[in-house]
């Protein structure tokens, strides 16, 4: 029945402080923008983020958690240089670079609604 994710869409407290976080500081470039969503593109799956007063349109706020439900893993090229490029940019790493015990290079910070994001090689 699922053999393919189509898309993230992550539900924001505060759409322009989220959408300066996804541009300006982690450098994903917009695919579409409109009122209060925007998406990015990325290979393969859609990111995307919505205003939640916005996407009331599609199911009532009572169904949507206050924040920080998930955990967005980012594959990126070098772990500690990305790391030492995010903290230019007011990040703060909460965790990591480390290796993890199956020998796993990561970092986690969170984004603007508490979302947690992992950068790993």
């Amino acid at each position: 029945m699922f053999t393919k994710l189509f898309a993230i869409c992550l539900l924001v407290n505060d759409f322009e402080k989220s959408l300066s976080f996804y541009r300006d500081v982690l450098e994903l470039k917009i695919k579409d923008k409109e009122e209060g969503f925007a998406n990015f593109v990325l290979e393969g799956t859609e990111l995307a983020i919505f205003q939640k007063d916005a996407a009331t349109a599609m199911f009532p706020r009572e169904y949507m958690k206050p924040s920080g439900g998930f955990l967005i893993a980012y594959k990126v090229g070098d772990v500690a240089l990305a790391c030492v490029d995010l903290k230019k940019k007011g990040v703060v790493i909460f965790e990591g670079q480390k290796i993890t015990p199956w020998g796993q290079s990561v970092a986690y910070f969170h984004d603007p609604d508490g979302n947690i994001w992992e950068v790993t090689s």
